[in-house]
């Protein structure tokens, strides 16, 4: 077989038997990998799987950065986002085996100053719902990412995201919840969350190459992220959430992130040693929130039973066989773990591009069929990548659309300088509009700023200047006080209703 440009496969010389590598590593795997960064157009990724207590491969294909010729190899940092999820449930499984904490308590517990939109919530929302995601508040993505806050202002602001849904119900993702969660640890821990990270669970699982609260950039040999910008894909910057900590703290290489999966895959032990006990460990991977599914993701993902979140992890089946897995999305950064516990599996594949978003799935369903023997569910990647640039190139002719405002235009009832001032909403804060040569421009607190266009009367296209996000460009509506002044604006961002009252 041709030989691909990709890194060597790892001899490992660990000293543990547990971490010994196998050299099973089929070549239809290889060729199917290299095949399917081509056709996606992917710069660079990696893929690490474990089998039977072993390292099957730890390898990078592509180049870190795209027009560079360092290539992504067994060593290449990466930045997990959400998969750190699973660390923190693991790290506040050490202190419930210590008694130090308890999955069901009230997190004001340990947190006084944390509140829910309503006093019920306030008073009995617990680590477990929190870990499982079924508060029911609003997501809040934008209070950490657009804002510039502090973790300790952005777990005060929790109180006001709205209810989306009864509590305990259904299942609402929120990185805010697990910052809640794992700050509630150190607090019951009495040390910082990374030291928390590092001395229950990166030090005594010898994961020396990983990082915790740093943009992983700081390693000489680290992936770049890339993704589309006005619809061509080149290197973008990387923003660690570092007020987020609980949520996306762990940054890892192919061969480091190995020690994770095999940790996981066993019974809580390490080097002989006991880390979590065994019935911690089954609380982590048992279903605690059912998630409800559609046929299309049934039928995309392989599902015939069920789907959950447990505690820092999903849980599923994968064409009959139990899954737990996690995905990751930090900017420019898609990742995904996936384990089959029942077959003692495990598979992480890391891409250094949003131009892929499903790319991650795909090769981790691929390689699941081939080392089960099962009837490969993997389709034509170069058709499925042509799909897919196909339906962006329709949504980014659609967003084009609306830079450009419909003719004749109204323009705005009073003079640009009037809509001037600080405008302050309850969850996010306040949010400054200032002219500036001739222009508005919108700034969320001390974070992301907008270039505020006139539309139509006293509505503006809100256009961010970090083109990363030109995907959440949306409209501001002024509304006028019976002065004529704009006293406030409404916005629609994502899923959020931004509603700014005018302070000065």
């Amino acid at each position: 077989m041709k030989a691909f440009a990709c890194s060597i496969l790892i001899v490992l010389t660990a000293a543990t038997a547990a971490f010994a590598q196998t050299p099973a590593w089929p070549a239809e795997l290889d060729a199917y990998i290299e095949k399917a960064r081509t056709d996606w157009e992917v710069p660079g990724l990696s893929v690490t799987v474990v089998r039977d207590g072993k390292l099957l491969v730890a390898k990078g294909y592509g180049v870190r950065t795209l027009g560079r010729p360092e290539r992504v190899d067994e060593n290449t940092m990466f930045d997990i986002a959400s998969v750190s999820k699973s660390f923190t449930a693991a790290a506040i499984a050490t202190l419930v085996d210590e008694g130090k904490m308890h999955w069901d308590d009230p997190v004001r517990r340990w947190l006084p100053q944390v509140e829910f939109s309503d006093p019920y919530r306030t008073a009995n929302v617990t680590i477990r719902d929190l870990l499982c995601h079924r508060v029911g508040v609003e997501q809040g993505n934008f209070l950490f990412r657009f804002t510039g806050y502090t973790t300790d202002e952005v777990l005060r602001r929790m109180r006001y995201l709205k209810e989306k849904d009864a509590f305990r119900t259904t299942m609402i993702y929120s990185n805010v919840g697990y910052t809640a969660a794992g700050e509630a640890a150190a607090a019951a821990a009495g040390m910082p969350f990374t030291e928390l990270l590092r001395t229950r669970l990166l030090e005594p699982l010898g994961m020396t190459a990983s990082t915790i609260g740093v943009p992983h950039t700081a390693s000489p040999n680290h992936a770049s992220p890339h993704g589309p910008v006005d619809g061509i894909q080149r290197p973008i910057d990387h923003t660690k959430a570092l007020n987020i900590l609980p949520a996306d703290a762990i940054n890892s290489t192919p061969l480091d992130i190995a020690k994770w999966m095999l940790f996981q895959l066993g019974d809580g032990t390490w080097n002989g040693k006991t880390l979590i006990s065994k019935a911690s460990m089954t609380q982590m991977h048992e279903p605690q929130n059912i998630i409800a599914t559609t046929p299309d993701m049934r039928a995309n993902r392989g599902v015939q039973f069920f789907a959950a979140y447990a505690l820092g992890w999903q849980v599923m089946d994968y064409r009959g066989h139990k899954l737990i897995w996690h995905s990751g999305s930090g900017d420019g950064m898609p990742v995904y773990m996936a384990l089959l516990p029942d077959e003692h599996i495990g598979v992480m594949v890391m891409i250094n591009t949003w131009n892929a978003p499903v790319l991650h799935g795909t090769i981790a369903a691929k390689i699941f069929d081939v080392l089960l023997g099962l009837p490969s569910t993997g389709g034509d990647t170069a058709a499925e990548a042509a799909a897919y640039r196909k339906r962006t190139a329709q949504a980014d002719a659609e967003r084009r659309a609306l830079d450009t405002p419909p003719a004749p235009i109204a323009k705005p009832s009073r003079p640009l300088d009037a809509y001037a001032g600080t405008y302050v909403d309850p969850l996010y804060g306040e949010m400054h509009v200032t002219l500036v040569n001739g222009a508005l421009v919108l700034q969320f607190a001390r974070g992301e700023r907008a270039d505020l266009k006139p539309w139509q009367y006293d509505t503006f296209r809100v256009a961010w200047r970090d083109r990363v996000y030109e995907d959440f460009d949306t409209f501001a509506t002024f509304s006028l006080d019976a002065h004529g002044t704009p006293h406030r604006f409404d916005m629609q961002l994502n899923r959020d209703n931004v509603e700014a009252t005018r302070s000065q």
